[in-house]
């Protein structure tokens, strides 16, 4: 027998589905991450001369929105099963706007980057409850294909943000791109507002962070749930440490125009979506492991060619495919580690991956300042980062399989 909460909980599933427009909403719900990262990260260089900062201390605006992504998925996802998903994310996306319109009118780092926080913090919510109203309506393979129905939205999203920024740029400033993000943050509130669908039937009455925190406890003691959680996020510091880095490096030190490095922002944007799909079709006829091998193989040959190129001083071409190799492996190591860390949880699925967004980010946002401990124009720091995150992820890997071909030899 099931009980009454769980026939009504199937029940809302078979009578509700979502629309294409609300699909597509939900959708541009999850770009927040890259409107807020990669639209801002061309003009680092820019916001750092005009507040007279240094590189570090600029690189912080990245750190503090990443941050706030991390927590703000944590945070809001078991709010809304309270207080419901569309008055919840309504609510962010206001707060977004405001904090982005006063953001393009701010004349102090420290004010900045409280600023910064708050788009993190409430385009993380954003993003969750984009997730779990989704999951709220649909079930099985209709569950399955919305949510690439939303990968396909976010995609389109994260190859055309950094070019709006550069266009941005080569219009006006850094400022600037905080007003058209303003823009777009009311554009996608009139249409939540309007289009969004409330549906969260089943509210509870209250949140339970300490179970949480307890739960997060036993996987961090858990080793096979432990080394794949590591593995995602020091290939994840890879791609927060381009983003923090790249910028200053192609402009200050190769003359890169903020329009280039754009671009070349956004060939990695289609890099990371052609990556990610390339990796779930070879996944049903490779091993993960050994696929898993061959990704951080890329990945690392992308560091030794960084690394060559800028102390042998080769040209710009070769360091942009540096960047490719290295960045794109990470949507198909990511998720690889992703399943393997689920797959040894050690309560719910929800605990399970907040901990893994948790770890992924707030890792990314306090190591990925270090690249610009020396300025602009050194980029030895950067060196150093991806050369110990290369060692541990060497490091990891050797642990990793030898812990999956013991699991296989107990089943045996």
């Amino acid at each position: 027998m099931k009980s009454h909460s769980e026939q009504h909980h199937l029940n809302s599933h078979s009578e509700q589905h979502l629309s294409l427009m609300v699909i597509i909403v939900l959708g541009v719900m999850t770009t927040f991450g890259p409107l807020t990262i990669d639209m801002f990260s061309a003009a680092l260089p820019n916001v750092q001369d005009d507040l007279g900062t240094t590189t570090s201390r600029v690189q912080l605006t990245m750190s503090f929105a990443t941050i706030g992504l991390a927590l703000g998925q944590f945070i809001f996802g078991p709010l809304s099963d309270i207080f419901g998903r569309k008055k919840v994310v309504l609510i962010l996306i206001a707060v977004y706007t405001v904090a982005t319109a006063i953001a393009a009118f701010t004349s102090g780092l420290g004010f900045l980057l409280a600023l910064r926080f708050t788009q993190g913090l409430t385009g993380g919510g954003a993003i969750v409850i984009a997730k779990a109203s989704v999951s709220d309506t649909e079930t099985g393979r209709t569950l399955a294909r919305a949510l690439a129905s939303l990968l396909v939205v976010n995609g389109i999203i994260t190859i055309a943000a950094p070019l709006l920024g550069g266009y941005a740029l080569s219009i006006g400033n850094w400022r600037t791109i905080f007003i058209f993000l303003a823009v777009i943050s009311v554009v996608i509130f009139i249409f939540s507002l309007l289009k969004m669908e409330e549906t969260q039937t089943n509210t509870s009455d209250r949140v339970s962070f300490r179970s949480v925190f307890k739960d997060f406890g036993l996987l961090l003691k858990t080793p096979r749930f432990l080394m794949p959680m590591m593995l995602q996020g020091l290939t994840y510091l890879m791609l927060f440490c381009f983003a923090s880095a790249a910028p200053f490096i192609t402009q200050n030190i190769y003359h890169m125009t903020p329009q280039q490095f754009s671009v070349l922002m956004s060939i990695n944007g289609i890099g990371l979506i052609l990556m990610s799909q390339l990796v779930a079709f070879v996944v049903k006829y490779v091993p993960r492991n050994f696929l898993m091998i061959l990704l951080t193989i890329v990945q690392l040959t992308g560091v030794a060619l960084i690394i060559a190129v800028i102390v042998a001083d080769l040209p710009v071409w070769l360091l942009s495919v540096g960047f490719t190799l290295n960045v794109c492996p990470v949507t198909g190591i990511g998720p690889l580690s992703f399943a393997l860390a689920i797959e040894a949880r050690t309560g719910s699925n929800g605990n399970a991956a907040s901990l893994l967004g948790l770890f992924q980010f707030i890792l990314g946002g306090t190591i990925s300042p270090l690249v610009g401990l020396q300025g602009e124009a050194s980029a030895t720091p950067y060196l150093i980062v991806i050369s110990i995150t290369a060692v541990l992820i060497i490091v990891l890997e050797v642990f990793l399989t030898r812990n999956i071909h013991k699991s296989n030899t107990y089943v045996a």
